[in-house]
């Protein structure tokens, strides 16, 4: 065996690692392994279909906001093909993030080349549009190659761009060409912008025939609402009502919701879709998906993984339903089975070397905490995953915690105690920011009050080494912690009338 060890699924005969943590593609193979998600995938297929309005998704991180978005889309383009819908929604090739200290000009720089990548890669489907007067062939090199073409062009049309050091390039003329390396920054902005802007005014003629779906992903690592809310709002103009570009917002802790409270976006936005995590009892058809994917025979690989699937819908829950988490820690306990030489014969066996790799899995990670952590902020995790809450309170709960605790909680304590495991990443935080009505109180006091926490993952696993060890006794003992804590959103439309 190579030192670096043998890959524990090729050795059974899978093709990749099934419990990769990556984001679904906008394609076949995405639509194939998205388990779970219909209501929500046609849900979101509608909203993309209502033109001048702005996707908006809200959801823990690691929810699958991304994945959910990228399929919706697909499914879009797919059912413009089919000719289902009078709208071509084409989904993005790339996915944008707003940086905290970025400029608005380079973020749409960065908009204008994704979108043009994105019809370069589709233009075998925009044959019936008039776009060979275009140069794509040119652009596309100019995006993808080291070497470009110097074009030198005799203009014969009504718009110019031009290539910093490397060339200016009409639309039609004559052309002559030589090779040179790319040194240059791009094509200048307003240029490039406006071919581009032509050339979606060509395929999407009429405003609400479709566009380009482009999302705007991690909206939360701005830091707050605030500074989400200003950055979008400086863009509105800039893209939001360009023809031809449909807006997918996605983010987490409650950064979405604050968007809402800006008039300058407000009438740009739909409703927010909150994605809720998938139920605990879609994770074995989830992993038998990819299972299939991977491998020419599913059974047979489902024997051979080291981890039985029932047990990957146990470990879903003790980890407060976080699909991320969960695809991680499989590969982890996966490559623990390799790095113990000893392949697993029994399905008995099997189960007693998941649980002992849990528990010492938990209870290393608690104890590389405990000692940062006050005994009184322990108590607000362990009520915090009790059955009365089940992973997810508000702050002005408190009163609740005093009740079901052997600990005193007062509002000032309990906000140290709440900050200590918020910046240890033991729970997580929804923005409150322009999410209350005026008249509430807006002192530092009133504003803690309206804000809502989560468990995390790791939270959920050092509570679980708590409970395995017993140290949890500042609540009653709860068997039934490890219900599942979210829910789908079961008033989501059905799969009648698409679009």
């Amino acid at each position: 065996m190579s030192k670096y060890g043998l890959d524990p699924y090729a050795t059974i005969g899978l093709t990749e690692n099934p419990f990769v943590p990556r984001a679904l593609g906008a394609d076949v193979l995405g639509k194939r392994l998205l388990v779970g998600r219909d209501e929500e995938v046609t849900l979101v297929g509608r909203r993309l279909h209502k033109n001048g309005k702005i996707t908006c998704l809200d959801g823990h991180v690691g929810v699958g906001k991304t994945s959910l978005v990228n399929v919706a889309a697909f499914d879009c383009f797919q059912a413009y093909l089919a000719g289902e819908t009078e709208q071509l929604l084409i989904p993005s090739v790339v996915s944008f993030q707003l940086k905290p200290n970025g400029s608005v000009d380079q973020f749409c720089a960065e908009v204008f080349q994704g979108v043009a990548q994105t019809l370069i890669q589709y233009q075998e489907h925009l044959q019936k549009y008039d776009i060979q007067k275009f140069p794509l062939p040119q652009i596309h090199t100019w995006l993808n190659s080291p070497i470009v073409q110097h074009l030198n062009a005799t203009a014969k049309s009504g718009f110019r761009f031009g290539v910093p050091s490397v060339a200016s390039v009409s639309v039609e003329g004559g052309v002559n060409t030589s090779n040179q390396v790319n040194q240059s920054a791009g094509f200048s902005q307003s240029g490039f912008e406006s071919l581009v802007r032509q050339l979606l005014n060509e395929i999407f003629t009429v405003r609400g025939n479709g566009g380009v779906v482009c999302v705007i992903d991690n909206i939360e690592l701005l830091e707050n609402g605030m500074a989400a809310r200003k950055m979008l709002e400086a863009l509105r103009d800039k893209l939001f009502n360009v023809n031809g570009l449909r807006w997918v917002f996605c983010g987490a802790n409650g950064v979405i919701h604050s968007l809402a409270g800006s008039p300058r976006l407000t009438a740009f936005l739909n409703p927010v879709i909150k994605v809720a995590n998938v139920k605990p009892s879609a994770i074995i058809p989830l992993v038998r998906a990819r299972l299939q994917e991977y491998s020419t025979d599913a059974k047979e690989v489902e024997r051979e993984l080291p981890v039985a699937l029932e047990d990957l819908e146990l470990l879903y829950r003790i980890v407060n339903s976080n699909l991320r988490d969960l695809l991680a820690l499989a590969d982890e306990f996966c490559e623990y089975c390799v790095q113990s030489g000893r392949p697993v014969r029994t399905s008995s066996t099997r189960k007693e070397k998941f649980e002992r790799w849990l528990e010492k899995a938990t209870g290393d990670r608690y104890d590389d905490l405990s000692s940062r952590v006050s005994q009184n902020a322990w108590a607000v995790l362990d009520v915090a995953m009790s059955s009365l809450f089940q992973g997810t309170f508000g702050a002005a709960e408190y009163s609740s915690f005093n009740q079901n605790s052997t600990v005193s909680f007062v509002e000032t304590t309990f906000k140290k105690w709440l900050s200590q495991l918020e910046k240890l990443g033991l729970i997580s935080k929804e923005s409150n920011e322009g999410t209350g009505d005026s008249s509430e109180d807006d002192s530092e006091s009133g504003k803690f009050s309206r804000d809502v926490f989560t468990v995390t993952a790791k939270g959920a696993l050092v509570h679980y080494a708590r409970r395995k060890r017993r140290e949890n006794l500042s609540v009653a003992d709860d068997p039934e912690w490890m219900r599942p804590i979210h829910h789908v959103d079961t008033s989501a439309p059905r799969k009648t009338n698409r679009y």
